[in-house]
C-alpha cells in the first residue's frame, strides 16, 4: 500500500460502516436501495471518500439494525469530522477540544502531526503540557482536566494498527518550557517513543535549508481531516481540497527532518544542553 492510499476506507467510521452492512447480509445496491442512497453512495463512504453526515449513519445504522448505544457513538464520530470549518475557543474550551480530537483520532488509522514551536501533544509530558495549558489564562481545575484529557489520547501510541508520523522543529525543543529539568524529561521521554513501532517521529535541524515555510501547526487525520491551530482557535478542515494542501505541505516538511538515529542522537544532544544549563 502506498502512501497516497495508506487510510482510505480503513478509518474506523468506513470501516464500520463497510462491517455492519457484511454482517446484515447486504449487497452494497441492496444496502443502497434500502436507504434511499446510490451503491456509489455506499461504496464512497466505505472507502473513506465521502464522510457520512449523522444523518446518513442513523439511516444505515436502522438498515443494518445497530443497537442504539453503537448508533450514536457512530452519528458522533461524523459529526466531529464533517463541519466542513469549525472555530473552537481554545480558552473556554480547552477539556472538550481535547476530548474531541481524543475522539477522531480513535477513529483514525494514520495520524501525521508537524509542530513548528511546540512539542506534538501526544508526546508531550505531563509537566510540558501542563506548562501549555497554564499559559492560556485556565483556572487550575481546567488545566487539570486537559493535561488528563491529553495524556488519555497517549495511549493510542500503543495500539497495534495506527500510524503515527510527529514532525516538529528544533526550535520547538530548544524552547525551555518552564524549566531545563521540565526540557531534559521532555526530551528522553521523546527518545523513548520513537522505539515504539508504529511511531515515527523526526526533527528538523537548525539550520537546515528550507523552501518552505509553515505558519502554523496542525494534524491530518487519515486523509480525511485536517485539524489547525493558531493563538486563539482551532479550525477542524474536511474539505478535499485543504487536505491536500496540507497532505503536500507536511510530505516537504517530513523530507527536512531526521528520524531514527539520527533523531535519537540530535534529542540526546537537546537535553544535554539542558542539563548543562541546570535550573
Amino acid at each position: 500500500m502506498t502512501d497516497d492510499t495508506a487510510g482510505h476506507g480503513r478509518d474506523e467510521l468506513s470501516r464500520t460502516l463497510r462491517q455492519l452492512r457484511t454482517a446484515a447480509g447486504l449487497s452494497g445496491v441492496a444496502a443502497g436501495r434500502a436507504a434511499g442512497f446510490s451503491q456509489a453512495k455506499i461504496s464512497r463512504l466505505e472507502n473513506g471518500r465521502n464522510v457520512p453526515t449523522p444523518e446518513d449513519v442513523a439511516t444505515l445504522a436502522k438498515v443494518y439494525r445497530v443497537p442504539a448505544p453503537a448508533r450514536r457513538r457512530l452519528e458522533d464520530m461524523a459529526r466531529d469530522v464533517r463541519t466542513e470549518f469549525r472555530r473552537v475557543v481554545l480558552h473556554r474550551g480547552a477539556v472538550d477540544f481535547q476530548q474531541r480530537i481524543g475522539r477522531i483520532e480513535e477513529s483514525s488509522e494514520r495520524i501525521r502531526t508537524f509542530t513548528a514551536t511546540v512539542v506534538p501533544g501526544l508526546v508531550q509530558t505531563a509537566d510540558y503540557a501542563r506548562a501549555v495549558f497554564s499559559s492560556g489564562g485556565l483556572s487550575t481545575m481546567e488545566v487539570d482536566a486537559a493535561v488528563t484529557a491529553r495524556l488519555d489520547r497517549q495511549r493510542l501510541l500503543d495500539e497495534d494498527g495506527r500510524r503515527f508520523t510527529l514532525v516538529m522543529t528544533e526550535g520547538a525543543l530548544r524552547w525551555c518550557a518552564s524549566s531545563p529539568s521540565l526540557m531534559v524529561e521532555q526530551a528522553q521521554h521523546i527518545v523513548a517513543v520513537t522505539r515504539l513501532p508504529n511511531v515515527r517521529v523526526g526533527v528538523i535541524p537548525w539550520g537546515t535549508p528550507a523552501d518552505v515555510f509553515p505558519l502554523h501547526s496542525w494534524d491530518i487525520y487519515d486523509h480525511r481531516a485536517v485539524i489547525v491551530g493558531i493563538a486563539t482557535a482551532t479550525a477542524l478542515l474536511t474539505n478535499r481540497q485543504d487536505i491536500d494542501a496540507y497532505d503536500g505541505l507536511f510530505r516537504d516538511l517530513e523530507r527536512l527532518a531526521v528520524f531514527g538515529d539520527g533523531c535519537r542522537q540530535l534529542l540526546s544532544e537537546i537535553a544535554r544542553d539542558y542539563q548543562l544549563r541546570g535550573d
